[in-house]
């Protein structure tokens, strides 16, 4: 299979099929990959002069719209495909595909390469195709792939390569910026108000969740956490979505000696950015909600274990990763670690307070 090399400017050929109809393809079901990849995705959208038209998952049609210069959005039904019935089903994949062939691309950049990403680029009907050089399927799926160069580890420079490849150019690790009022100040005021959060006490966002059990700090130490916070005069506001999310915070806050806000599942994306451009501090784990905060431009610190915050930390000056000093084995992976993780077990309450206490209440 023929690759780009992302070593040089694209070939002219390419840099003019930028200038016609073009589909991106960031389908991806994980928050966090989205917001590291929308300022690439964004740059590609310019260089196309409108041509442009972006396939995101609907889930995150809020971070779309909170974003800027993101253009023209096709936006995949993955979650109404999962409850439909067969015939709503078809007629859900039939309206997407639809709509994805009537923008008549010439050319797909497909930025996930990962699972739904890929079929969907099977069956775009356009005959320029190029995936990363990590995605799952390659030979039949994509015309061409990017090459596999040595470049710095973090998740976002592999989105950088199509910039690299087809615009010359060599981005610093950012988010796309999120719009500075995503909820108009009346409405915020009255979310703030319907659950009791006070308007003019400053507060902080926990967030205790993560999809894998390797990346959560135990719950006692978020309770300990959340205590101390409250001592220092700060409401704590626990959010966070879905199942696994909402029994986390019920744990934590069982062990709480104190009251504190549960808007776990209580608020959409839009106003989780509202929520996180007007707190004082966001604490939470390697996550979505995590990359979401600092896109917004939050004050982070993102505790992080067996992941390495190289690849998937928070980008931006205003980002602090906490993790424990103590060396963990050689042989310790994600999956299967001889010691029990203990890199995010063993950090203690005391340690994640030392650094908590530098930040200007």
């Amino acid at each position: 299979m023929t690759k780009l090399s992302s070593q040089s400017s694209a070939p002219a050929s390419y840099r003019l099929e930028l200038r016609t109809p073009l589909v991106l393809l960031m389908t991806t079901k994980h928050m966090g990959n989205l917001l590291v990849a929308l300022h690439c995705v964004q740059e590609i959208v310019n260089a196309s002069r409108g041509q442009s038209l972006v396939v995101i998952d609907e889930s995150y049609r809020d971070i779309i719209e909170a974003a800027t210069g993101i253009g023209k959005v096709l936006y995949y039904p993955r979650q109404r495909l999962k409850i439909a019935s067969l015939r709503a089903k078809a007629k859900l994949l039939y309206d997407f595909y639809r709509q994805l062939r009537q923008h008549q691309a010439t050319l797909l950049l497909d930025f996930d390469g990962q699972g739904q990403a890929s079929t969907i680029t099977q069956l775009s009907g356009i005959h320029q195709r190029i995936g990363p050089v990590d995605a799952r399927r390659g030979k039949g799926v994509y015309s061409q792939q990017l090459a596999d160069i040595e470049r710095p580890p973090h998740r976002f420079n592999d989105y950088a390569q199509f910039l690299t490849t087809f615009l010359g150019q060599t981005p610093k690790p950012q988010y796309l910026r999120l719009s500075e009022d995503p909820v108009k100040a009346g409405d915020f005021a009255t979310m703030l108000k319907k659950h009791g959060l006070a308007p003019l006490k400053p507060y902080v966002c926990i967030h205790v969740g993560a999809t894998k059990a390797y990346k959560q700090w135990p719950i006692e130490h978020y309770a300990e956490i959340a205590d101390w916070l409250a001592d220092q005069d700060q409401q704590v506001v626990f959010i966070g979505a879905g199942d696994s999310d909402a029994e986390r915070v019920s744990r934590v806050q069982a062990q709480c000696q104190q009251p504190h806000l549960n808007l776990c599942e209580q608020l959409s994306i839009r106003q989780l950015i509202a929520l996180f451009q007007q707190c004082q501090f966001f604490l939470g784990n390697d996550s979505g909600p995590m990359h979401l905060a600092a896109a917004a431009g939050a004050t982070v610190y993102a505790i992080f274990g067996p992941t390495g915050e190289n690849r998937w930390g928070p980008l931006g000056h205003k980002a602090r990763v906490i993790r424990n000093p103590m060396a963990c084995e050689s042989s310790c992976s994600k999956k299967l670690c001889p010691v029990n993780h203990r890199c995010i077990n063993t950090l203690s309450a005391a340690q994640v307070k030392a650094v908590l206490q530098r930040h200007p209440f």
